[in-house]
């Protein structure tokens, strides 16, 4: 009887400490941020035709840390039109990214409302999502098709 008990004892143990344990937080999304980027830019719609930003150019543009991998589009500039999707290598580097976007976008808006106040209001309904180590930013005529899908593959 007292085998027993230890057995079943044992058993109630080792399943509740395996059961804990999957409850961790789950792994991290993988993401393709080019194939990412093609769907992000064929979901949204866009006012003007956008074109690649060279990877070292886009991550001096936007101030992504060091280390971090960008596939950017953006227009001619008449427009505040842009797509960016970033590989940070690290959830700390994707929030630092997260907090220079927001800034850079609130510096974008007050230049706009002088510039081409007509941009304003794109600006001001900028997408800016992280998951992980990743990082997107939208600026679109109607991004709401790539946001649902930018949030999907981030998680």
């Amino acid at each position: 009887m007292k085998r027993t008990t230890r057995a079943l004892a044992l058993a109630l143990a080792l399943t509740l400490a395996l059961g804990l344990a999957a409850c961790g937080e789950p792994a991290a999304p993988s993401v393709d941020i080019d194939a990412l980027a093609d769907e992000l830019l064929a979901a949204a719609t866009f006012g003007e035709t956008m074109n690649p930003i060279p990877e070292e150019t886009a991550a001096g543009l936007y101030g992504a840390p060091e280390g971090t991998r960008a596939v950017a589009y953006g227009g001619t500039g008449a427009t505040a039109e842009e797509l960016a999707v970033f590989d940070c290598g690290s959830a700390e580097a994707a929030g630092a990214l997260v907090q220079t976007l927001e800034q850079r976008n609130q510096s974008r808006i007050e230049s706009y409302q002088s510039y081409n106040p007509a941009e304003v209001p794109k600006l001001e309904s900028a997408v800016i999502l992280s998951g992980g180590q990743y990082v997107v930013l939208i600026v679109a005529t109607d991004a709401a098709a790539a946001k649902d899908a930018a949030a999907k593959a981030l998680g």
